[in-house]
């Protein structure tokens, strides 16, 4: 059933972060055994619910930054 997977992987973040604090999607991830697009993914849902809160972004190695 969809609603009780939500709610075991809904938990094991939550287990994992009590754990880790503050991590970045990969190592979450890493902790998880997903990859980091799909915890990121699993986060955004999360913070859209409100319980987690997404506090900082860095561009990716190699990427163009607009000017101000």
């Amino acid at each position: 059933m969809v609603d009780g997977w939500w709610t075991d992987i809904e938990r094991e973040i939550d287990e994992w972060m009590s754990v880790l604090g503050d991590c970045t999607p990969a190592e979450l991830g890493k902790h998880l055994g997903m990859s980091e697009s799909a915890t990121a993914s699993l986060i955004c849902m999360l913070a859209a619910e409100g319980k987690v809160r997404i506090s900082r972004v860095s561009a990716a190695d190699g990427a163009s930054r607009a000017a101000a």
